[in-house]
Order: structure tokens, then sequence, then C-alpha cells
């Protein structure tokens, strides 16, 4: 997977954006503020320098007698403030700068010095640059530590407003992907954003071209499926009356073709919800209609495990109910090798095996099993009626025996209608 495959969060790109601009603007405040504090401390340290010069002159000025050549502060060598006073006529003592001439500030080789010739005496005042720079580095130092707090608080209101921003992108990711398949209803715009509304509309728009190519693909099945009957049935009674000993083997054919147009009418019926309502019908009766109508045709055998029920009331609609059980047979006597075992328990399970030759049974629609020659479309039919009839359904091959599991919900006591 390359870098531009991967996938990438809008909340973190844009909080990382943020973050680095507004790093970026810290940083050069940081640095101007620096600069500023500098400047500004190197003159508090000048003006330092002058008031003590301006002090000492006062304290010669009020002080009877000669002035004494002295030299005030840590040692020359190695100190950080420095005061000399050097009287006309005496040796002036050791410094860590040059001789001066001229009054006023000069910046010596690591020293910052202010000469003042006043009262009959030369008067010098110095700080180390270390020092000052020193100083000017705790004052930084603090600055930042001070800071620090609130770069942690505009990290946690950075990441709340991205997050409060990007809301209504995530709640609309969320709202399209939980959505079912079959659900094509729109959008609800009316609390998004004006930079998503276009995105919502436009996706809106896409679901109603599919929801009218369904039910173009839906009118069409069913359409056709209805016109074909009649043509089919009439096929079937000019084949049955022929004398053709042919005719015989076309019924067959035909009465195929009439079952697969058959279940292509229900499942355009079942597309389209028509007959999903909650019942109550009565199970047990239902499956022994089908079993008497199916036993005459020439199938396998079915036997059939009632557990001793006269009468189970499920909630699923009858027509429905009996479409679904009716295909679900009809696949395994078509499907299966031999005999049909079906069985009813109280809890509303119906249990249906039949040996195969099958390993597996088809997944999709259209997709035939190995040993079948329809269409596929029985069971796809009976997993898209238990899905609308909300009916949990389990299916597996094992052993050679093809097994279908249907869990039917048990009408609840003092329903209004009667069971079918």
């Amino acid at each position: 997977m390359t870098a531009s495959d991967r996938p990438w969060s809008l909340r973190r790109r844009l909080t990382g954006r943020v973050l680095a601009l507004v790093m970026g603007a810290w940083l050069g405040t940081i640095l101007l503020s620096s600069y500023v504090l500098n400047h500004e401390m190197n003159e508090s340290f000048d003006e330092e320098l002058r008031a003590l010069v301006e002090t000492t002159v006062l304290y010669l000025d009020a002080s009877p007698g000669n002035s004494i050549p002295r030299t005030i502060g840590v040692e020359t060598n190695d100190g950080e403030r420095v005061l000399r006073i050097i009287a006309p006529g005496h040796e002036p003592g050791p410094a860590p700068w040059p001789a001066l001439t001229q009054d006023g500030f000069h910046d010596a080789p690591g020293w910052r010095v202010l000469r003042h010739a006043a009262e009959g005496v030369i008067i010098e005042a110095a700080h180390a640059n270390g020092w000052r720079s020193e100083e000017m580095l705790e004052a930084a130092m603090a600055f930042l530590v001070l800071a620090l707090p609130l770069f942690g608080l505009l990290l946690w209101a950075l990441g709340r407003t991205v997050a409060e921003a990007t809301a209504p992108v995530a709640q609309l990711a969320a709202t399209v992907s939980g959505r079912s398949p079959d659900d094509l209803s729109p959008v609800a715009t009316d609390r998004l954003p004006q930079e998503l509304r276009p995105l919502a509309e436009a996706f809106d728009a896409y679901l109603a071209r599919i929801g009218a190519l369904r039910q173009a693909e839906r009118d069409f099945v069913a359409n056709a499926a209805h016109e074909l009957r009649t043509p089919l049935a009439a096929l079937r009674g000019r084949l049955e009356l022929s004398r053709d000993p042919d005719a015989a083997a076309v019924v067959e054919t035909v009465d195929a073709l009439t079952r697969r147009v058959e279940r292509l009418l229900q499942l355009a019926r079942l597309e389209a919800g028509v007959g999903l309502g909650r019942g109550p019908s009565d199970l047990v009766r239902i499956l022994r209609l089908l079993i008497d109508e199916l036993r005459r045709a020439d199938h396998h055998p079915i036997r059939f495990d009632d557990s001793d029920l006269d009468s189970l009331p499920v909630a699923a609609d009858a027509d429905a109910l009996a479409i679904l059980l009716r295909n679900l047979l009809e696949n395994a006597l078509e499907h299966g090798t031999g005999e049909v075992r079906l069985r009813l328990t109280p809890d509303g399970t119906v249990r249906v095996e039949n040996p195969t030759r099958a390993t597996s049974l088809p997944r999709t629609r259209f997709a035939r099993g190995e040993t079948s020659a329809g269409l596929g479309l029985g069971l796809s039919l009976i997993e898209a009626l238990a899905q609308a009839m909300e009916v949990p359904m389990r299916h597996s091959v094992s052993n050679g025996i093809a097994c279908i599991e249907l869990d039917f919900p048990l009408q609840r006591s003092g329903a209004d209608r009667a069971p079918a």
C-alpha cells in the first residue's frame, strides 16, 4: 500500500495543520518577544548603570575631603558588576576592559561600561555581558514556563474545536454507513452545515435514481412474469391435448418454466412489500396443506414430524408464510437426492433436511448449486422472504445432508384475528 492509498483522517489532518500554523505563529511571537525583551532589559540595565553613577556622584559631592580611588564589586577579573572610582594623580587599579578616554556608554569586549567624570574623579560602572545574557535567559525561561499551561489549554481547545467542527461530517458518515442496503430514504439536511449540504443533496439524488431503477426493474419482472402465466397455461393445455408422444416431455419443461415464472412474480411482490403482515397464521395447518399438495407430484417422499402439535399460531402473514415454506420444500425436493425430513418444534422452529450431492448452497441470486439445473432463485427467494419477515434463518451442508432452519416468532396471546 502506497502512502497515497492509505486512509487518512480529516480531523487529524485539520488538527495537524492548524497546530502547525499556531506553533509557527507562537514560535515567531516568542522570537520577536525575546528580541524585544532583550532590548528592554538592556535599556533597564543601562538605566541601572546611570542611576549608580549619579548616586555615586551625589555621594562624592556630599563627602568631605579627597576622594579615595577604589573598585567596588566582585573581583575585577571574574566579577559581574563593577564600580570604579579613579582619583586624579593616582594610578588607576586594574580593570577587565581597556582604558576609556570619553564619557558615555562603551561596549568593551565582554562588558558594557558607563564612564562619567565629575567632582574631580572618573567614575566607571560596568556590567558583564554574560551576566546580562544570563538574566535575560532567566526572564525568557520564566516567560516560557508561564506559557506552557496556556499551550496545553490551546491544544485542548483546538482539539475540541476541530472535533465540533468535523462532527457533522462524522455524523453524516455514520448515518450513511448505518443504512441498510434497501433504505433509499433521503438524508436529513436540516442540521447539516452549508459545506455538506451539496454532498447530501447529491447523495439523495443518487438514491432517488437508484430507487427509480429498482422500481423499473421490479415493474418489468412483475409485468413479464404476469404476462407469461397465461401463455404458459394455454401452451400446457394444448400440449396435454396433443397426441404427439413428445408432448408429455414438453409438459414437464413448461411446468418447470411456470414455476420459475411464479418465483419471479413472488420475488417482485416481495421487493414491492406486498403481503408482509404480522398474521397470525397457523403454521401447522399451512405446512400440512403444502405437504399434501406436493405429495401429489412426482417428488421424493416428505416425512413430517409435527411434535404432536394440532396448531401453532405464528406472527406472520399467511400468504408470505405459504410462499416461503413452499419454496423451501420445493427447493429441498428439486435439489435433494432422497427423502425430505421436515420437523416443527413448539418454539416455532422449522427444520428441513434432505440428502444432497452438493457440498455448499448457492449464496447469491442466479447462482446455481453444484447439482442444480435451475436459475438459483429458490434459496435467494427464501432468504429474501425470511429477511423481510424478520425470521432468523440458518443453512448448512454437512456429511451429504443439506439443512435449513427457520425460527418463526410465536403469536402473542390475545390476538384479535383468527389464525389462517
